[in-house]
């Protein structure tokens, strides 16, 4: 049969008629569009199944629900519980204070330039914050106020009391939490606070902390000052032992010698010199005279022959004493002392100027002294300010929604990519 035929079987008794009948055109676009539309229908309905058995999988267990709840609800309801009920309570005790150096006013801005002021040291104040938050001052506080067991109290509540058996490094973490010390950036100011679980024991701690810092400060203000004055200070010592050595050789100089000065014994020999030479020039005149009027055999001659011998023997020896060749001679004697005076005046000069710079820098380093100004005293807090009953679970239920949140966000987006 051709494709435009139509098999049309009629029964006659035993035998089958075959009529052969045209199909038109249109007749077979129908069909065409018949088989396309039940296709259709038969993707949709698979479709319609996959739907059905994901939205029967959807309708399983609210595990949104139960993860709100597990991860929200019930630590909230803890810690709730916890803060209102068990959460021991702890006191704050203050202190404030500032580390202050002296510095010298300009003399435009005071009469007196000598005077001084204090100045806020902002370096020294950090160093007093980062002693206070290290090890250090747990090592000075030791042996002088037990404060392992103001921390480790018994009375308070198991998760906020120390571990007694807590390491040095442990301690130290709890330790950080319960002392803060900060600095107020434009003032320099510090404020100290100490938490435990005692009134009494929050003031004492603040106090000792206070006491240890000070001490500390005192040593910075010595440990700079000897640093910049140990230099002058052998300079003076150095100087100062030159100046004796000078004086003790002088000395030694004048009791060998018998004089005390040899310069003003040598001007009186010198007068005396002078006036011997002139008492023989007197009696040389007079001499000459008796000679020419008497003869030398006269007994006034002999007489003054006789006083100008002595004479000429006293101006021998007092040649010899200033000027002679011998050790002792008086001239050898003033250029010794004069020697020595000299260096005595020199080591005087030094050791004077060695002085002056040495108070010059201890003036310097009186104005570098550093000083703990405390405004702020400790006192005993009348009222626990921690734990804060409402607020610390508002903030950890915050806390859990947001990290409930931002789980719930990744899964879905872990959930997407598999699709």
């Amino acid at each position: 049969m051709s494709k435009t035929d139509t098999k049309i079987v009629s029964h006659t008794g035993n035998q089958e008629t075959f009529h052969r009948t045209p199909i038109s055109r249109w007749e077979r676009l129908s069909t065409g569009l018949r088989s396309r539309l039940n296709n259709i229908k038969t993707k949709e309905n698979k479709q319609l199944n996959e739907v059905s058995i994901v939205s029967t999988d959807e309708r399983g267990p609210p595990w949104m629900f139960i993860t709100f709840v597990l991860i929200v609800i019930i630590p909230s309801i803890v810690s709730l519980l916890y803060f209102i009920f068990l959460a021991s309570e702890q006191y704050v005790s203050e202190a404030r204070f500032a580390v202050r150096s002296l510095a010298e006013e300009s003399a435009t801005e005071n009469v007196d330039s000598g005077l001084m002021s204090m100045q806020a040291s902002s370096q020294d104040a950090n160093i007093v914050t980062s002693f206070i938050r290290s090890s250090e001052i747990l090592r000075r506080l030791d042996g002088k106020i037990n404060y392992r067991e103001m921390f480790a109290n018994s009375d308070a509540d198991f998760f906020a009391r120390l571990d007694k058996k807590a390491s040095i490094e442990d301690f130290l973490d709890y330790w950080m939490k319960h002392v803060s010390a900060f600095i107020d950036g434009p003032s320099g100011i510090v404020t100290l606070t100490a938490q435990t679980f005692r009134p009494e024991d929050s003031k004492n701690l603040v106090t000792a902390i206070l006491e240890e810092s000070e001490k500390l400060v005192n040593e910075m203000s010595i440990r700079a000052r000897d640093d910049m004055l140990v230099s002058f200070r052998n300079e003076v010592a150095r100087t100062s032992q030159a100046y004796s050595d000078a004086l003790a050789k002088l000395s030694s100089l004048q009791k060998q010698s018998g004089l005390l000065s040899p310069s003003e014994q040598a001007e009186q020999k010198s007068g005396l010199l002078t006036g011997l030479l002139a008492q023989k020039m007197d009696i040389d005149a007079r001499m000459f005279v008796i000679r020419q009027s008497s003869g030398a055999d006269a007994p006034s001659y002999r007489q003054l022959e006789l006083t100008r011998k002595s004479i000429e023997e006293q101006i021998t020896n007092l040649r010899n004493q200033l000027t002679g060749s011998g050790g002792a001679s008086l001239s050898n004697v003033i250029t010794a002392f004069t020697e020595l005076e000299t260096n005595r005046m020199v080591a005087e000069q030094l050791y004077e100027s060695a002085r002056r710079n040495y108070d010059q820098a201890f003036s310097a380093s009186l104005k570098k002294a550093l000083y703990v100004t405390v405004f702020v005293n400790p006192v005993i807090p009348e009222e626990a300010i921690y734990p804060r009953r409402l607020v610390a679970p508002f903030l950890i239920f915050l806390g859990l929604v947001v990290f409930w949140s931002t789980l719930t966000l990744v899964w879905a987006s872990v959930e997407d990519h598999k699709l």
